[in-house]
């Protein structure tokens, strides 16, 4: 049996080479995870500053954070 990836991981991955992703888009992709597993971690993410969320009307995006030297 494969191990699965940290949650963490899978949120990175989806950012990777993107500029942003839609939150939906992440659920869609990890049903592995639940919407509440993917929206605390992010939330963390956020909270750490590693992600930033930016909030549309009715639609939330990420994306990652620029890397502070």
């Amino acid at each position: 049996m494969a191990l699965q990836k940290p949650i963490t991981d899978r949120i990175f991955e989806c950012l990777h080479g993107t500029e942003e992703c839609e939150f939906e888009t992440l659920v869609a992709r990890h049903p592995e995870f639940t919407w509440n597993e993917l929206f605390q971690e992010v939330s963390r993410l956020n909270r750490t500053g590693q992600v930033i969320i930016t909030r549309n009307v009715g639609v939330f995006t990420l994306r990652q954070a620029p890397v502070m030297k």
